[in-house]
């Protein structure tokens, strides 16, 4: 009878560590301080080690509040039927903000609101706001993407930091409705060993537009970078995305670099689908990678709108208010049903160029220039492409270092030109 007890006693201990639990923290905690509700919340002190002891299927409810000086250290996993949730909640004051001293003046140093580490996987973050760290999110090296896995963002935002998230070796990953704003170097980066990852409708804005901050950005300010860090990175998704102002007027060099969206060559099988890159100091699109793939994509008071340094594709594009337009080191490059307005040159292949670019059922408006090319090989061919001469109005596109808002922001339909039936940019659905 007694060994019967204890074998029941001890099951139901067993199951009970098992089931899946939410974990309630805010930051002043509550009543007994055991975690069970929001009238027991844990409090902010005790929020490292609540996450340390997260198991497969918990959910940790994240009281709104500002969570000062936390550093969040993850090496817990869930499983593809349980996976750990980490969510903020509203509870009357805001979504939660975990926060730390980060400075503009200093952007080398400072914390990490979130680090994962190796074996993290199966994990969704959501409604969450990081603010003044070095890093928001921090995925180091590993050397293996399949330890850290199947990990989701959903309105994790950052803002005052150096970098917004800096991903390495991560597999299967969703960022979704993350806006990162006021950043001094990069605001999404995946480093190296990032598969299958896509980004849906997420905003990485070095300056909104504020001239002071521009004063302080760091050299080569980049919006998303996909970097060459060792093993490739590998069917990256951009859906619905928008990387601006990206500036750093102030730097140096006769060559004044910082792109909204950056792609190294050794990555592979990168699609964009409906995003916007606007008014950065060098390219909207600075591509580097094989038979990479625009479609529906807008391009905005840029130096260049779209840089594509082998081969690619653009399908139904908006390119206008810059300098050059498609710009093509490569090649083969070719561009249907796209439109190209009050642009210095609508296209040009460069130096290294042995293709030419190949511009078919599109509008050019008001540019300066058709194309150009700078060497023997390359050049540009127009196909049932409709060119309008620039208007006794039309200026020179602005080369200053500080560079104006353009007067468009890419959704809806173009100020101009008057859209065609079968030529030139058409508004996708949800512009």
């Amino acid at each position: 009878m007694l060994k019967t007890t204890l074998t029941i006693c001890l099951s139901l201990f067993l199951i009970s560590w098992a089931v899946a639990a939410d974990r309630h923290v805010t930051v002043e905690g509550a009543g007994q301080k055991d975690g069970t509700n929001w009238e027991n919340a844990f409090d902010a002190t005790s929020l490292s080690e609540t996450v340390s002891q997260l198991k497969r299927g918990d959910t940790l409810l994240l009281g709104g509040g500002s969570y000062q000086g936390v550093s969040l250290s993850i090496d817990v996993h869930g499983t593809a039927d349980a996976p750990i949730i980490i969510r903020g909640v509203d509870r009357g004051n805001g979504l939660p903000v975990l926060a730390h001293q980060w400075k503009l003046e200093a952007p080398s140093k400072g914390a990490t609101a979130i680090r994962l580490r190796a074996g993290a996987s199966h994990i969704t973050f959501e409604n969450l706001r990081l603010d003044g760290y070095r890093t928001g999110v921090l995925a180091d090296k590993v050397g293996n993407a399949d330890d850290r896995t199947h990990l989701a963002f959903h309105d994790v935002d950052v803002q005052h930091c150096r970098y917004g998230f800096y991903l390495s070796d991560c597999d299967q990953v969703r960022i979704k409705d993350c806006d990162l704003v006021r950043y001094s170097k990069h605001g999404f980066r995946l480093e190296q060993g990032c598969d299958h990852v896509v980004f849906q409708r997420c905003v990485a804005d070095c300056s909104q537009a504020d001239p002071e901050w521009e004063k302080h950005t760091e050299l080569l300010p980049f919006g998303f970078n996909v970097n060459n860090g060792g093993t490739p990175n590998s069917h990256i998704v951009f859906e619905d995305c928008t990387a601006a102002n990206n500036m750093m007027p102030l730097q140096k060099n006769r060559y004044k670099n910082g792109d909204g969206f950056v792609v190294e060559g050794n990555t592979q099988n990168v699609t964009f689908l409906r995003c916007r890159g606007i008014r950065n100091q060098d390219a909207g699109y600075d591509l580097k990678v094989d038979d990479v793939q625009l479609k529906d994509c807008i391009a905005l008071g840029n130096g260049r709108q779209v840089r594509i340094w082998t081969t690619g594709t653009l399908e139904n594009c908006y390119l206008g208010y810059g300098g050059t337009g498609l710009w093509s080191n490569g090649g083969p490059l070719t561009a249907k049903h796209c439109t190209f307005y009050d642009l210095s040159v609508a296209a040009m292949t460069d130096d290294r160029a042995k293709h030419k670019i190949t511009l078919t059922d599109c509008r050019i408006a008001n540019c300066q220039k058709t194309k150009r090319q700078t060497a023997s090989g390359g050049g540009v061919i127009l196909e049932d492409t409709e060119v309008i001469a620039p208007t006794s109005e039309a200026k020179t596109a602005d080369k200053s270092t500080t560079r104006p808002v353009p007067p468009w922001d890419g959704t809806g339909q173009p100020l101009a030109p008057k859209p065609a039936s079968n030529q030139g940019y058409q508004a996708a659905s949800g512009q």
